[in-house]
């Protein structure tokens, strides 16, 4: 693994911690001034201001003494200075979930997020994430 994706990998690490302490101002920490964050139910949120806000409150009220693995499934570095990193999370010890998202399997939601981060001088920055909720599964054709 390259050197950057260490440091990616380091960041990612960082967040797990910050969010299973409620820690959303730490979450939020690594994101630029000007990002752009996509939650589970398609809301935006600008601005590494505007993010923690949003996780301060969630890490308050309905994630409050929630715990959260991430998995880092790939980084893929397109130029020196950028690299999007996909991972898998899994909530669990939630309190409640928002309308229209439904755990995953009993107790777990699990999510797919996705960041792009920038590099400016040696510091690696989140420019960009989405975060795709994992519904439950049910009866589906087979891919063929």
């Amino acid at each position: 693994m390259s050197n950057a994706g260490l440091i990616l990998e380091q960041i990612i690490h960082d967040q797990e911690t910050a969010w299973n302490a409620g820690d959303g101002l730490a979450w939020a920490s690594v994101f630029t001034d000007d990002a752009d964050y996509v939650n589970v139910l398609g809301d935006v949120f600008q601005g590494r201001d505007e993010i923690a806000r949003q996780h301060v409150f969630i890490l308050g009220g309905p994630y409050k003494g929630s715990h959260i693995r991430i998995a880092i499934r790939k980084i893929t570095e397109p130029a020196p200075n950028i690299a999007v990193i996909e991972t898998d999370y899994d909530l669990s010890r939630f309190n409640t979930l928002a309308p229209g998202i439904a755990p995953t399997t009993p107790g777990v939601l699990k999510s797919r997020m996705k960041y792009v981060a920038l590099k400016a001088g040696d510091q690696w920055k989140f420019i960009a994430a989405q975060n795709t909720a994992i519904q439950p599964t049910w009866p589906r054709p087979s891919r063929t």
